[in-house]
């Protein structure tokens, strides 16, 4: 399956830390989290994030670059952050091919 990064990124004013109403929806739509990656066959990698930067990262796995949308969607992250999606490769699956 293929692999993919997200960038996510967000205003001081819209994070869910100072931001009221973005962080009741995100509690609400982010406790779906498990029901919508098995709904968009996702398989999350790892994810991290940088409060000062208001910056979270995922790597993940999906059938395509429209599953990624939609389970960003279903989980509320696009309510309040630009996204960049990204298909990438592991680095050790490149090298091998040199």
């Amino acid at each position: 399956m293929p692999i993919f990064t997200v960038h996510m990124t967000h205003s001081v004013e819209s994070c869910p830390v100072y931001n009221e109403d973005t962080k009741k929806k995100l509690k609400e739509l982010s406790s779906k989290r498990k029901e919508a990656a098995l709904e968009h066959q996702i398989n999350i990698l790892t994810a991290v994030f940088s409060q000062l930067e208001h910056l979270i990262i995922y790597v993940l796995e999906a059938p395509d670059h429209k599953a990624v949308e939609r389970y960003l969607r279903d989980v509320g992250f696009s309510i309040y952050n630009k996204i960049e999606i990204r298909e990438v490769e592991f680095l050790e699956d490149a090298l091998k091919t040199l």
